[in-house]
């Protein structure tokens, strides 16, 4: 899930949790979008560079690789280890950064089956088929053709299209160049 969309989710539910929060429900915002500093900490410390724009660059790429690594604070056991020292010390601030970090795991959840979801169906379509240079995939990789202003439309099939490793990687290389069919 893009941060936007993390943000604007994150800010719904704080502005519906206002009413009980008050001036506490910052706590779960910040919270739930700031848990996606392990991603950068993990790209700087692996890549040995501060490069903000670096680590957009490489996590933006056609099929980044989802290593466990690079999200440890999104872990169970990190997780757990939270609700341990917020239950036995009794801090309103440490479960308000458990509630935002929880919050963020469960959106990344529902997204990755939508996506899931997305890929296989799209796939089954195709009959793993790459529709850009027609030679059988069995790893058809979704592409993301047009991002939906409207996170209701989030998931819609019209959006996406299933690309082989070779056609994806492309059309990642030419996103200001639209050259491939249905691309842009």
């Amino acid at each position: 899930m893009r941060i936007q969309e993390h943000i604007k989710l994150s800010t719904a539910a704080a502005l519906v949790a206002f009413p009980w929060l008050k001036k506490d429900g910052w706590i779960p915002l910040a919270s739930s979008v700031l848990i996606d500093v392990d991603h950068y900490l993990w790209y700087s410390v692996t890549q040995r560079t501060l490069s903000l724009r670096a680590a957009v660059r490489y996590f933006g790429q056609a099929d980044p690789p989802q290593l466990p690594q690079a999200r440890l604070l999104h872990h169970p056991l990190i997780l757990g280890i939270l609700l341990v020292v917020a239950v036995r010390t009794r801090s309103k601030l440490l479960w308000l950064i458990l509630a935002g970090f929880l919050f963020h795991v469960s959106l990344d959840l529902v997204h990755a089956t939508q996506m899931n979801n997305l890929k296989r169906t799209l796939s089954e379509q195709a009959q793993s088929i790459c529709p850009e240079c027609g030679q059988h995939y069995d790893g058809l990789q979704l592409h993301t053709i047009h991002f939906a202003s409207n996170l209701l439309d989030r998931y819609n099939p019209q959006h996406f299209i299933v690309l082989c490793p070779t056609c994806h990687e492309e059309a990642h290389s030419l996103a200001h160049k639209p050259k491939l069919i249905g691309i842009s």
